[in-house]
């Protein structure tokens, strides 16, 4: 049965804690498909249920790190994951990531919604003052998105990142809480 918790809902996902029983074969073959995983560090080897089993179990209690499911609201479908850490509490920092793996959700802003639903948490709960992140200079639906959420880009890490057989770019993006602007809710039906 899985747990009603919710951290925050928006308006087409919402973010709950990450579930023993979302470690599904499902999710395995998000992290061993090549498309999934083309702009991750995750995918360079072949991931196993004990591999999956070793990651849930690293960050079940930890203090520095936060990993979310993403849930779609009408089917409660578990689509995929967000995370911050590690979390510096002294300088009140942290580094974002996602993973959408379910390709049918894929270009339908629930990745813009997630990200956003996230640093507010960040922000407002987490009392974060900036939040970053490394995305692939060319990736641009996903440089696009962060942008949308407030994200400026700080710096270019030049043939930093190894895919599709070249060396690549790495965007450093950043946003600072004093920065941040929230979306303005969507009128529910």
């Amino acid at each position: 049965m899985r747990s009603k918790v919710e951290f925050v809902r928006g308006s087409h996902v919402y973010l709950r804690p990450l579930e023993r029983e979302d470690l599904t074969e499902r999710y395995l073959g998000w992290l061993n498909d090549p498309e999934v995983t083309r702009y991750m560090e995750t995918g360079i080897f072949p991931s196993t249920r004990q591999d999956l089993e070793a990651f849930y179990q690293g960050i079940m209690g930890s203090k520095d790190q936060v990993v979310l499911a993403v849930l779609e609201n009408k089917s409660d479908q578990h689509i995929g994951n967000v995370k911050l850490g590690p979390i510096h509490w002294v300088h009140r920092r942290t580094t974002f990531g996602i993973l959408i793996g379910d390709k049918d959700f894929w270009g339908k802003g629930l990745g813009e919604e997630a990200t956003r639903l996230t640093v507010e948490y960040g922000f407002r709960r987490l009392n974060l003052r900036r939040i970053d992140l490394g995305v692939f200079a060319d990736h641009e639906s996903a440089v696009r998105c962060y942008e949308k959420v407030g994200f400026k880009i700080e710096g270019r890490l030049r043939q930093d990142l190894f895919c599709d057989g070249e060396y690549k770019d790495r965007l450093w993006m950043g946003l600072l809480r004093s920065e941040y602007v929230p979306a303005k809710p969507e009128k529910r039906e």
